[in-house]
Formats: C-alpha cells, sequence, structure tokens
C-alpha cells in the first residue's frame, strides 16, 4: 500500500506553510489562500484551511532504513524531539516491526514520526536532510469508540486491506497495510503515542495505492 496523497485541515494554515518551508525545507506550493501542497518524498500532503476548531492528526513519514540516528540529529536543531519513557529516549526501538522511530509536534500540534522501517532495505549513503524523507508511510484514523470495530471492518473490507503482519489487532490500536503504508486505527479519546494528546476526529482524505489498484478513503 502507498499513500500518494494525504489531506488534512488546519487552523493555522500560515504557521504551518513557514515550517514545512523553513524548519523542515520541504517543498511547499501555495494552490490558494485556503490550501497548501507539501511534498513529502512521494506523497502529496496537503493543508486545508478551516476555521472550525483545531484539528490534529497523526503521521509518518518513512526515512532509509540505515539514517534513524542522522535524521535525530538533524532534527534536534529544529523541533524538540518527543520523550519516550518506556525507552528511556528520544528514538523509539519498535523490535516486533523491525523499525526505529523519532517523533515531534508541527506547530499546529499534529504528531510527526519518521521512521527507519529495515525490512525495506532503503539504505542511503547521503548525508541526511529532507530530500530522505520518501513518503508519508502512516496516516491515523479515528473513529468513536462505539464504532471502533464496524468501522475498521469497513475500510479493510471497502479497500481489500489486511491487517499489519507484524501488529497483531488489539482492542484499541488496529494497523492496517504494510511497511510502504499504513493506516494506525484509534478509538476517540485514546492518547496517540508517545504523547497524552487524545485523538480527536477530525475530516482526513487519503489517496492510495493497492494491489495496483487507486483508492480513495474519505473520512468527515
Amino acid at each position: 500500500m502507498r499513500i500518494e496523497k494525504l489531506i488534512l485541515q488546519t487552523s493555522y494554515l500560515a504557521t504551518l506553510k513557514e515550517f514545512y518551508s523553513s524548519i523542515l525545507e520541504l517543498p511547499v506550493h501555495v494552490i490558494s489562500d485556503q490550501e497548501i501542497q507539501i511534498q513529502i518524498g512521494t506523497t502529496d500532503l496537503i493543508f486545508t484551511e478551516t476555521k472550525t476548531g483545531e484539528p490534529f492528526y497523526h503521521f509518518a513519514i518513512n526515512i532509509p532504513s540505515n539514517k534513524i540516528d542522522e535524521a535525530k540529529s538533524w532534527l534536534d536543531s529544529r523541533v524538540k524531539l518527543l520523550w519516550m519513557e518506556d525507552y528511556k529516549s528520544d528514538i523509539a526501538d519498535f523490535v516486533n516491526w523491525h523499525a526505529k522511530s523519532v517523533y515531534f509536534y508541527d506547530p499546529a500540534g499534529n504528531i510527526l514520526e519518521l521512521i527507519s522501517r529495515f525490512d525495506l532495505n532503503h539504505n542511503s549513503k547521503e548525508p541526511f536532510s529532507s530530500s530522505e524523507f520518501l513518503s508519508i508511510s502512516e496516516a491515523g484514523l479515528v473513529f468513536k469508540s462505539e464504532e471502533f470495530d464496524q468501522k475498521t471492518a469497513t475500510v479493510l473490507n471497502e479497500n481489500s486491506l489486511s491487517y499489519f503482519t507484524k501488529q497483531p489487532p488489539m482492542s484499541q490500536f488496529r494497523a492496517i497495510g504494510d511497511d510502504e503504508g499504513l493506516f494506525i486505527v484509534v478509538p476517540e479519546e485514546r492518547n496517540w503515542y508517545p504523547t497524552d494528546k487524545p485523538a480527536g476526529i477530525f475530516p482526513i482524505t487519503v489517496e492510495f495505492e493497492h494491489n495496483a489498484e487507486q483508492h480513495h478513503l474519505n473520512l468527515d
């Protein structure tokens, strides 16, 4: 599964434009006064402005398999990395997933993750920079608790997807897809790891490719 386009809402459009272009040094294109497009490897990240609430999301970005330490050093002077008490580190070591991650916030409160997935063998000899951002590889989906099982099943069935083989489904955490692209599905009010920030339900659109077919997921 490959996430080709991720469309999110924000009430901080101008601030995000500055952050993604100046701090993360990514290509940012102004589509209109209400919309920007950020190129993250092979994925288009689009923020649209909203006057309703303060939406925030979780998404992860794949980086080369051998670059997590360099990525941490590169980020250190740019953002405040999130500390994970369970690892006593600001690098998470997901042994079962064969991956390591670092986390940080953007100015709108979105929880970003850079993740090296060792099984993909995307090694690089280049010095780390944002040009090493390969793609958005995870998008968080949030459903009401009473609809969690039903709506998760709908995502699976309507898109011919399967649970991630490295992560057995849990009562409040489901991973759908593969190392190239995952939906991280949680019920509303469950804290996004590694924060104490409860997940909220906000509009999200994902365009992705799976088994050579194009799919469109739109959640209001």
